[in-house]
């Protein structure tokens, strides 16, 4: 018999997936192969792009389009050059910094719609 009454677990989010399997390729891979460089280089941009998500409040996308603007973001963010200002602004040592100044991929961030039952005061309006 099953308890009706007990939460089921979520399942992770396919970028979550995704990072725990690169992670778990990274740990396999010998620290002097460059292919590890690679693995971590694409980990740490993934969890850039997962970190802006969160603080701009990004929902997970449900349709076809949101999913295909989302993985768009996703990809843009492994190319980027500013990834080291990026984190500072989300490490919140650079407040005066706004996010859209030097973001490559602030547009598509602008129109990937927004969780309405979570409240962020840091996140822009």
């Amino acid at each position: 018999m099953t308890d009706t009454k007990t939460p089921v677990p979520r399942a992770p989010s396919r970028l979550l997936a995704r990072m725990i399997v690169l992670a778990r390729l990274s740990e396999r891979i010998g620290h002097r192969d460059p292919r590890r460089i690679l693995l971590e280089r694409i980990l740490r941009q993934a969890l850039l792009f997962s970190r802006m998500a969160e603080r701009l409040g990004i929902a997970a996308p449900t349709s076809p389009l949101t999913r295909a603007l989302f993985r768009e973001v996703e990809l843009g963010c492994l190319e980027c050059r500013a990834s080291e200002r990026c984190r500072r602004w989300l490490d919140g040592a650079a407040p005066e910094d706004d996010y859209q100044e030097f973001c490559p991929n602030e547009g598509l961030f602008s129109v990937l719609p927004r969780q309405s039952n979570v409240t962020r005061p840091y996140a822009p309006e």
